[in-house]
């Protein structure tokens, strides 16, 4: 996977981050895509393999932390990734 395919499936994953704290619609949404086992493009497992990420950790690190701690954490995220591109 090239470095701007790498940016935008970080962005995706930063941007559900971000909706876990939505509108009870979109946080519901965000919170079945972490959650979900499907394996075809565009899921979790699919973004965390081309990241080189274990889709597992990232879902439980996700899922376990409070709502105010993950804010904080895709505002960084969202920083470095707009700055790498």
């Amino acid at each position: 996977m090239t470095e701007p395919e790498n940016v935008l499936w970080m962005s995706v994953v930063v941007q559900a981050v971000q909706d876990l704290s939505g509108p009870d619609l979109v946080a519901k949404s965000a919170r079945a895509w972490f959650a979900s086992s499907d394996k075809s493009i565009g899921s979790l497992t699919w973004v965390c393999h081309h990241l080189s990420l274990d889709p597992d950790a990232v879902r439980e690190h996700v899922l376990r932390r409070p709502i105010s701690e993950l804010r904080a954490l895709t505002r960084n995220r969202s920083r470095a990734a707009v700055e790498a591109a």
